[in-house]
């Protein structure tokens, strides 16, 4: 059935592209890619900046930034991959980076009427090269850019395209430490573009703990992609010195249907890297996907 559904979506996108021409993949990006079980439009672990830009600002003190992501599914025939690469340098005070992220679909066969193979291998991918920066304005204010290029592959089918994001972050707001994020991804206006947008806003706000480092934290993320899906996650986060736990429900709408499953990660932080890792289900009865992040800061 994973294999007549993944065909299905593939000749859908193929005739969807020839049409609209849209560029292959983009539904490859609904995956949390990079993010261990935290809210896209507050992500700060890995510092990537893909889902809002704002949070690749390096944090005080910090001159550069490595992050590898990459992300798995269980599934022994069909499976979603991911791969992901960021580095930033803080200079004057503005933080400037590069990140590569990459996503494909593996043993994505042919079919026919039936389940059975007739060819070879479709090759369903996305890749996204983002150039960004990021700038804290206030004390409470940090904002950035993204310029991105985007190509997308199915079957013997690759087309590309630019777009431009931009991202706010707006931190210890009041006496509960309250965030703001608020970003768009793949933003390209216009009658004719090639793209559909994501719109990502969240916030958190700290209900228990003195600081940042000894803290139970709650929010609410949205992200809404216009004619494709939206999402819902309703978290929680608690850390305590170098450890910290994040997880709840998420509700994904998409094609008219919807689904809610639980996502969890969990991270250390330990002399200027962080380990992440995080495990979810996946909609319409796929294999579970698990994450990964390895993030060095250095003076």
């Amino acid at each position: 059935m994973r294999h007549i559904a993944f065909a299905a979506l593939a000749i859908c996108a193929s005739g969807a592209a020839a049409q609209a021409r849209q560029i292959p993949g983009r539904d490859l990006l609904s995956f949390p890619i990079g993010l261990a079980a935290e809210a896209a439009p507050l992500s700060d672990q890995a510092g990537a900046g893909l889902w809002n830009p704002a949070t690749a600002l390096l944090p005080g003190g910090a001159r550069w930034r490595v992050s590898a992501i990459a992300m798995n599914s269980s599934a022994d025939d069909i499976g979603v991959s991911a791969q992901g690469l960021a580095i930033g340098h803080a200079v004057n005070g503005t933080s400037i980076g590069i990140t590569v992220a990459r996503v494909q679909v593996a043993n994505l066969t042919r079919t026919d009427a039936d389940p059975l193979s007739i060819g070879s291998e479709l090759s369903y991918s996305t890749l996204v090269v983002s150039a960004l920066a990021a700038r804290r304005f206030t004390s409470h204010v940090t904002a950035g850019v993204a310029l991105r290029r985007r190509e997308g592959r199915l079957d013997n089918v690759t087309s590309a395209g630019i777009t431009g994001d931009v991202g706010v972050l707006v931190e210890h707001l009041g006496f509960r430490d309250a965030r703001i994020g608020a970003s768009t991804f793949l933003f390209s206006p216009g009658a004719g573009s090639r793209e559909r947008t994501s719109y990502l806003v969240g916030g958190d706000v700290r209900v228990v703990g003195p600081d940042s480092g000894h803290a139970v934290r709650v929010g609410y993320a949205l992200e809404a992609a216009a004619g494709l899906s939206s999402e819902h996650y309703l978290f929680a986060a608690a850390r305590w010195d170098r450890w910290e736990a994040r997880g709840g429900p998420v509700r994904t709408e998409v094609f008219g249907g919807s689904n809610v499953r639980v996502r969890l990660g969990l991270a250390l932080h330990h002399h200027g890297y962080a380990f992440g890792v995080a495990r979810e289900e996946s909609a319409g009865g796929l294999a579970p996907t698990y994450q990964f992040s390895l993030t060095s800061v250095r003076p």
